[in-house]
């Protein structure tokens, strides 16, 4: 298992290519870094940091800060109450699996990065994608 934080989706993205393992017939999808590749089957989405906060990116500064939607209030400092106990973590993840059969098809038809995007977005809103 690997963590990265979701700002950084695009550079596990650019990490995946179509390989063969030893034990299957067919190629399957697989991170690769340096000398070596993992099986990918998924990716579980987590949430670390408690409603109604959120962590957002300053354009002006480049700066990570906190906001609350509750009180629209916003800080740079890591506010105590955000942080996610271990429960709240499990229960507002989204476990995303990824059927090694739908990804050769789809591995076929378009670059890595806007294939994953847009099974994220059917994957979460079916109909976004068909009324785009």
């Amino acid at each position: 298992s690997l963590l990265y934080r979701l700002e950084h989706f695009n550079q596990l993205t650019s990490s995946l290519r179509v390989e063969y393992f030893k034990g299957h017939s067919t190629p399957r999808l697989a991170h690769c870094v340096d000398d070596q590749k993992m099986l990918v089957q998924g990716i579980i989405f987590v949430r670390h940091i408690k409603e109604p906060w959120n962590m957002e990116l300053s354009t002006k500064l480049k700066k990570f800060y906190f906001f609350n939607c509750k009180t629209r209030s916003s800080q740079y400092e890591w506010p105590a109450e955000a942080a996610a106990d271990f429960g709240y973590t499990r229960l507002s993840s989204l476990h995303w699996t990824w059927d090694p059969r739908i990804w050769n098809q789809i591995l076929q038809e378009a670059p890595i990065t806007d294939k994953l995007l847009e099974a994220f977005l059917a994957r979460v809103n079916p109909n976004k994608l068909k009324n785009t």
